[in-house]
Formats: C-alpha cells, structure tokens, sequence
C-alpha cells in the first residue's frame, strides 16, 4: 500500500501568504505519514468530482471569510475578506468528499465550509452576534496555545482527552450543526469548536489550528488518525 494522497485546499491570491500552506499542512501531513499536493480552486462541480477520484483524503485549509452569497445571508457588520470563487470551490469538493465517504478534515476556515456545505450555518462575525464570546483571535503567536476546549465524541476518543487547550485565529465558526453532524468540542462561552459526520469513516472539523502547533501531541495524534483513515482509501489506480 501506497502512501496516502492528501489533497490540501488553497488559494491562489495574497490570502496564501497569511495561511502557511506549504509549510505547515504539509509539514503535519507528511509527519503523519501521507503525501501532500495543494488543490487551487475548482471551477464546477464535474472539476471537483475529477479532483476528488485521485484523493484519498482531503484538508480544507484556514483562510478568510465565506461569503454570505453561499449562506443566503445579507451581509453584517463585522464581515472581512471574502473570495466567493474558493468559497464555492472548496464547498464542491467537501460535497464530493461526504459523497465518496472520502476523509476530511477541515481546519479552522475548513470547518466553517464543511457545515455550509453539509447544510448547516455560521456566524459571519462572533463579536456582533455572540453576546459575552470570549476573544477568539489570539494576540499570541500562533504556535501557543489561547483557550481551552471541551471534547465530545470522536474527538475526545481519539485525542484521549475531555479537555485541550487551542490556539485560535477566528471570528466566523458554526452556528448550526448539519444534520448526519454532531458536536466535537466546545469553547467555554458556548462556541462550538469541533463536528463531525456520524456516519462517514473519518469527517471531523476543528475551528482551531493544530497544524501550526507542531510540538502539541493532540494535534499530531488528529493528523495521524487522519492519514490512517486515508490509507485504507488509497486508490489502486491514479
């Protein structure tokens, strides 16, 4: 069996410079034992479906806003950068991806698009619609740790803990979870952190980093189970 083929959403604008693709997710993919490459966005649905039959697991990356074009919302005060065609690319490919039963794991940005793709919505901005929110984008650099998080679910069972602390560079996270969704991990302030597919071999979002904490065996266990998961999706044929 080969090693897992990882493909990791990105942008193909200035916004890259500030989400670390190369060195981070990477990094964390390669670490756990699979082979990256970065997907830029697709143009439909069929481009999608092709990008996804060569994957065996698929990284929804962090980055800016989604726009409420893809969440039949006006926009609110509050809202910051939004590019509407990674928006509806990465949606197209996390739609394949739950479709395929092909593993996911969608980081920060990443886990707001899987619930907008799943059917569930977001907050376009905590402070304005999130009475007594804790601040959830850190002054800290990123590799430090910023708020605790209650797990449930998968994630506590694979991360083996109730309880983590998280580094944190957010200020839209889900506000509704998708139906086949549950919660994974929750802020102190009611925030939700973490879903993930109740019937899907590995679907799982987390509104944190875990790929810029290197030396945080939490997320390096989260990578692992990943790319485990991914490794019983190697295709035999590219």
């Amino acid at each position: 069996m080969g090693k897992a083929l990882i493909g990791v959403t990105v942008a193909h604008h200035t916004e890259e410079l500030s989400t670390f693709p190369r060195e981070y997710y990477v990094q964390s993919i390669r670490f756990a034992g699979g082979s990256a490459i970065l997907i830029p966005p697709v143009a439909d649905g069929e481009e999608a479906a092709a990008v996804m039959a060569k994957l065996d697991g698929l990284v929804l990356s962090g980055g800016g806003d989604i726009s409420p074009l893809y969440l039949a919302e006006s926009p609110l005060p509050g809202l910051k950068g939004c590019f509407p065609q990674r928006d509806l690319s990465e949606i197209l490919l996390a739609k394949q991806a739950l479709s395929q039963d092909v593993p996911l794991l969608g980081i920060c940005r990443g886990i707001q698009v899987l619930a907008v793709a799943a059917g569930g919505s977001i907050y376009q901005d905590i402070p304005s619609q999130h009475e007594d929110a804790l601040l959830h984008n850190q002054t800290a650099p990123r590799e430090f740790p910023w708020h605790s998080v209650d797990l449930r679910g998968n994630l506590q069972a694979l991360l083996g803990r109730t309880n983590i602390t998280v580094n944190s560079f957010h200020h839209q996270a889900v506000r509704e979870v998708p139906s086949g969704f549950r919660i994974g991990a929750l802020a102190a302030d009611g925030i939700i952190e973490g879903i993930e597919a109740i019937d899907q071999r590995f679907c799982i979002g987390v509104q944190w980093h875990p790929e810029a904490m290197p030396q945080d065996p939490h997320g390096q266990a989260l990578f692992t189970a990943f790319i485990q998961a991914a490794k019983s999706e190697v295709r035999s044929q590219r």
